[in-house]
C-alpha cells in the first residue's frame, strides 16, 4: 500500500466508518419508508395514495444535492430547529431513496397474482392478514435484486454528503489530497474501496435472491 495511504489510513478509515454508518441508517430508514408508502399506494386509498404519488414523483425529479440542501438549510429555517450535517444527510438520503424504493416495492406488490390473493381470502383470512402474511413477503422477495441495486446506488450517493460538511470517506480523502497532493493514488484508493464495498453489497443481494426468490 502506498505511503501516502498508510500515513493517513486512520483518518481515511474514520471517514469510511462514517460512510458505512450513514449508508446503513439510510438503507434501514429508506426501506421502511419505501415499504410503508409502497403498501399505501398499492391499497389505492384515494387521498393518501394520491399524496404519496406526488411525493414519489417530486423526489424522483429532484436532484439529491437539492434534497440535502433542503434538509440542512431549508427545514431548520422553516421549523426553527437546527440539525447537524450528519442527521441532515441521513434524513435527506432516507427521503430520497425511500421514493425510489416505494416505487420498486409497489411494482413487487402488483406482481403478486390476484388469483393467489383470492385463494387466500377464500380460506377465511382477512384482507389485512393476506397483505401482511402473503402479499408483502412475496413482493419483497420478488424485488430483492432491485432493492440491492438501489442500495448500491445509495452507498455511492453518500459521497455527496461532504458538500454539507460531513467528513465521510470521499470528503476525508479530498482533505488528505489537499494536504499531500497525490490525486492519482488517493482517488484510485477511494475508487477501489467503493468498488469492493459495492461489489459486496451486490453479492449479498444475489445470495439472498438465490435463497429467497419465489419460484413459479
Amino acid at each position: 500500500m502506498p505511503d501516502v495511504i498508510l500515513k493517513n489510513l486512520p483518518f481515511l478509515l474514520a471517514g469510511l466508518r462514517l460512510t458505512v454508518e450513514i449508508a446503513l441508517l439510510s438503507i434501514v430508514g429508506g426501506t421502511l419508508l419505501g415499504l410503508a408508502i409502497g403498501v399505501l399506494r398499492y391499497l389505492r386509498i384515494p387521498l393518501i395514495a394520491r399524496s404519496f404519488d406526488l411525493y414519489v414523483v417530486f423526489m424522483r425529479g429532484t436532484p439529491l444535492l437539492v434534497v440535502l440542501f433542503s434538509c440542512y438549510f431549508g427545514l431548520p429555517a422553516l421549523f426553527g430547529h437546527k440539525t447537524s450535517a450528519y442527521w441532515a444527510a441521513v434524513g435527506g438520503f432516507v427521503l430520497f431513496i425511500g421514493a425510489y424504493l416505494a416505487e420498486d416495492i409497489r411494482a413487487g406488490l402488483r406482481s403478486v397474482s390476484p388469483s393467489l390473493v383470492q385463494a387466500a381470502l377464500a380460506t377465511g383470512l382477512t384482507r389485512a392478514s393476506v397483505l401482511r402474511l402473503i402479499v408483502v413477503p412475496i413482493a419483497v422477495r420478488n424485488v430483492i435484486p432491485t432493492l440491492f441495486n438501489q442500495y448500491v446506488r445509495l452507498f455511492k450517493f453518500t459521497s455527496v454528503a461532504s458538500v454539507i460538511g460531513v467528513n465521510e470517506f470521499t470528503g476525508s480523502a479530498m482533505l488528505v489530497n489537499g494536504r499531500e497532493f497525490a490525486p492519482i493514488t488517493i482517488i484510485g484508493f477511494v475508487a477501489l474501496t467503493y468498488f469492493l464495498l459495492c461489489f459486496a453489497i451486490s453479492l449479498v443481494g444475489r445470495t439472498l435472491y438465490a435463497h429467497l426468490a419465489v419460484r413459479t
